[in-house]
């Protein structure tokens, strides 16, 4: 896997403008060449505004978006509809706009459909099966996208604890989120990591000091990548298949 490459933007704005292309011209070449793409998606402030810009975005009939199966690295596990659920707010910004088959959406379930977390791990789990390559527990997909907390946690894998370190588990609940809501269900990090393209979405100065964390850990090996420096910032380990990069804003990256 190549270490991750910083591509800097002068500010939020720019970095939605050339995430939105960036994301077309990757499912456009996907879909001519593999017959269709699976992307992760992220929620977040910058993740929902390039997925916003690509609903504006004068390329997006590039896309045969009937072939774009769409996922999510994480999901907050509260009601359906509930303004927290990335899976609403990645609806609100651009999946309605989409006209996409039902079956092309792959939702982590929500508390008014599943008892319990874990219940909802365990069946995107059996999801994500479905699609899966032979031998393999999840799609091989064509690009995740990720946002990183100013704490340096990514979907909700969170410092400080064991969850980035799972290696055998696809799918875990998450208890106690040091991020409210409390209770969310995540992938892990082998399947972040089974992406062709890794792109981060980073913006704001409060990211700075993880940002700059980020970027030292970039530097690394992926077998330097000890679980030190992966329980201080979880992001340092997600790395893609063929290409990471840290599409950054400027003040993220001014330290």
């Amino acid at each position: 896997m190549p270490n991750p490459i910083l591509v800097p933007h002068a500010d939020k704005g720019q970095l939605a403008l050339a995430g939105g292309s960036r994301i077309i011209n990757v499912l456009s070449t996907a879909v001519a060449e593999q017959g269709l793409a699976h992307l992760s998606v992220t929620g977040g402030t910058m993740g929902i505004a390039v997925l916003a810009n690509i609903a504006e975005n004068p390329l997006r009939s590039t896309v045969d978006w009937s072939k774009v199966h769409f996922w999510w690295s994480d999901e907050r596990f509260v009601t359906t509809e509930h303004e927290d659920r990335n899976e609403q707010q990645a609806k609100d910004a651009l999946l309605e706009a989409l006209d996409l088959p039902a079956e092309n959406l792959h939702i982590i379930g929500a508390s008014d459909v599943f008892e319990t977390a874990e219940a909802a791990a365990g069946a995107y789990a059996h999801e994500l099966a479905r699609f899966a390559p032979h031998g393999e527990a999840s799609p091989r997909f064509s690009l995740t996208l990720l946002g990183m907390g100013p704490d340096g946690h990514i979907a909700s894998l969170f410092p400080g604890r064991t969850e980035i370190l799972e290696a055998q588990q696809v799918t875990l609940a998450i208890q106690d989120s040091p991020k409210p809501p409390p209770t969310r269900v995540t992938l892990t990090l082998p399947v972040i990591n089974f992406s062709e393209r890794i792109w981060f979405l980073i913006a704001g100065s409060d990211k700075a000091e993880a940002t700059a964390r980020l970027l030292k850990a970039s530097q690394l090996a992926e077998t330097e990548l000890t679980a030190e420096i992966l329980q201080e910032t979880p992001a340092a380990g997600a790395r893609g298949m063929l290409e990471t990069l840290v599409l950054a804003t400027q003040d993220a990256i001014s330290s």
